[in-house]
C-alpha cells in the first residue's frame, strides 16, 4: 500500500505542532498552580530556609566562626555555598523567603521546559503523547515539590542543574555539562553519585569537570573562610552521618527506612545514632543485592566499555537510562536522604520513555508494573506535622508505611534493570560481530 508523503508529513507536523501547544498549555499551567495554588507562607520560620538565610547573614557580618553554630544546625552546605547566598540576607527574612521561593518555583517551571526540549531535539517528535507523559511524570512529583517549596529548600535548583546536564551533554557540550553537575554536587551532595557513575561509563569529560567544580569549591572553601571551618562542615555533614543513622520520618533513604522496622529510635528524632546490628546486616544486604543483580543484569558489560559510549547510538545509547538508574541509586544508599530529595527522580523518569521507545526496547508487564508502582510511591504523599508522627512512633504498621519512597525507588532499580540488560545484550552483540569480522 502506498502513502502519499505529503499527507504522511502533514500528519507528522501536525502532530508536532499538537506536542508543542499542549507542552506550552501544560507549562503555563504549571507555573499557574505554583503561582496561585501554594502560597508562601513567609511568616512561619521553617528549619530549611532559616539556615540559608541564617548563614547568609552570618556571611555578611564578617564574622564567620559561628556558621556551624549549634543555632544554625540546618546549616549543612559548604562556607562558599554561604557565599553565594550572600544577597539574601541583604533582606528582611519576609521578603528573602518570597524571593527564594520564587526562584525555587521557576526552576520546576524551566526543567519542565528543558525536559520538553530534551525530547523534542533527541526523540522527536515532540507528539501530543509524549508530552502529555512528561507533564505526567512531572505532576506526579506534585507531593515532593510541594514539601520542598514550602521548607524553602534548594532542591528544584537542583532538578534544573541536571535537566541542564542531561540537555548540554546530549549536544556535545560535555565539560560544560559536567561543570554544572559539579554545581549541583556543591548544592547537594547526592548528585556526586552521578559522578560517579559518569566515570565508571568512561564519560570522563563530564565526569572531570564536576569534579573540578567541586574540588574548587572545597578549594575556596578552605581558603577563604579557613580550614577551622571546612572540619566543622566535614564533622556536622559527612562523619556525623557516615558514623551513625537515623530514623526520622522525613529520612527517606535505606537506611532510614530500616532504622524505622528494626530499631526503636523516634520519628521525631533527627540526632544520628549507633546502627543496631539488625539494621547494618540489612543494609549490607541491600547493598549486596542489588549490586550483584545490577552486575549479573548488565554492568559487568557496561562498566568501563572500551570506547566512550555514544548518546546519539539509535540502538545502544544508554545516557537517560544511566541518569535514571543513578538518580534512583543515590536516593537509597546514602544515610540521610530527605524526602524532597525525591524530587531529583522527576527529570530523568520524564524523559526515559521517550528513550525506551526510540530504543526499541520491548517492555513486559512486570517490567511495566514495577516502574508505574515504583514511579507513586517514590513521588512522595501529604506530610503532616511533626506532632502527628511523633503520636504514632511506637506503632510498628505506622512506622512500616513511613517507607514508601525508598521502596519506590527499589521497585525502580529492579525495573530498569530490564532495559539495562537489553543494552548489555546488544553491546555483547555488537562485540560478537566486531571479533567475527576480524
Amino acid at each position: 500500500m502506498r502513502y502519499d508523503s505529503g499527507v504522511v508529513g502533514a500528519g507528522t507536523a501536525g502532530a508536532r505542532r499538537g506536542g508543542t501547544l499542549l507542552a506550552l498549555l501544560g507549562l503555563a499551567a504549571l507555573v499557574l498552580w505554583l503561582a496561585v495554588g501554594i502560597a508562601p507562607t513567609a511568616e512561619v520560620r521553617l528549619n530549611d530556609f532559616e539556615g540559608y538565610w541564617g548563614a547568609a547573614r552570618v556571611v555578611l557580618s564578617g564574622d564567620t566562626r559561628d556558621l556551624y553554630a549549634p543555632e544554625r544546625k540546618w546549616f549543612t552546605n559548604l562556607p562558599v555555598v554561604a557565599w553565594a547566598l550572600a544577597p539574601l540576607g541583604r533582606l528582611d527574612y519576609e521578603a528573602a523567603w518570597r524571593l527564594f521561593w520564587g526562584l525555587q518555583a521557576a526552576c520546576f517551571a524551566l526543567s519542565f521546559g528543558v525536559a520538553l526540549v530534551l525530547v523534542a531535539r533527541h526523540f522527536p517528535p515532540l507528539t501530543a503523547r509524549r508530552a502529555l507523559v512528561v507533564g505526567a511524570v512531572l505532576t506526579s512529583f506534585a507531593p515532593v515539590l510541594e514539601r520542598s517549596l514550602a521548607q524553602g529548600q534548594s532542591t528544584p535548583l537542583v532538578v534544573l542543574l541536571l535537566a541542564l546536564f542531561h540537555l548540554l551533554h546530549r549536544e556535545g557540550w560535555r565539560r560544560t555539562a559536567g561543570a554544572l553537575l559539579g554545581v549541583a554536587c556543591l548544592v547537594k551532595i547526592p548528585p556526586l553519585v552521578l559522578v560517579v557513575g559518569l566515570g565508571l561509563r568512561r564519560r570522563l569529560e563530564a565526569a572531570l569537570a564536576a569534579t573540578a567544580v567541586v574540588a574548587a569549591g572545597v578549594a575556596v572553601s578552605a581558603l577563604a573562610f579557613g580550614p577551622e571551618l571546612l572540619g566543622q562542615y566535614a564533622d556536622r555533614v559527612i562523619f556525623d552521618n557516615l558514623g551513625g543513622a537515623q530514623a526520622a520520618f522525613n529520612n527517606q533513604s535505606l537506611d532510614g527506612a530500616f532504622m524505622r522496622v528494626l530499631s526503636t529510635k523516634s520519628l521525631v528524632d533527627w540526632d544520628t545514632t549507633a546502627r543496631p546490628l539488625a539494621v547494618s546486616a540489612a543494609l549490607l544486604a541491600s547493598l549486596l543485592g542489588m549490586g550483584i543483580l545490577l552486575w549479573l543484569r548488565g554492568g559487568r558489560t557496561l562498566v568501563w566499555p572500551a570506547a566512550p559510549p555514544r548518546d546519539d547510538d539509535p540502538g545502544r545509547g544508554s545516557l537517560e537510562l544511566e541518569l535514571a538508574l543513578g538518580a534512583a541509586l543515590m536516593l537509597l544508599f546514602l544515610p540521610v536522604i530527605w524526602i524532597h530529595y525525591y524530587l531529583l527522580l522527576a527529570v530523568p523518569l520524564a524523559v526515559l520513555p521517550a528513550w525506551w521507545s526510540a530504543r526499541r526496547i520491548p517492555i513486559r508487564w512486570a517490567t511495566a508494573i514495577l516502574l508505574v508502582l515504583g514511579l507513586w510511591l517514590a513521588s512522595g504523599s501529604e506530610v503532616r506535622g511533626n506532632h502527628y508522627y511523633g503520636r504514632h512512633r511506637d506503632e510498628w504498621s505506622f512506622r512500616l508505611r513511613q517507607n514508601a519512597q525508598p521502596l519506590g525507588a527499589v521497585l525502580i532499580v529492579l525495573g530498569l534493570s530490564a532495559p539495562l540488560a537489553e543494552i548489555a545484550r546488544r553491546e555483547r552483540g555488537r562485540h560478537g560481530a566486531s571479533e567475527e569480522r576480524r
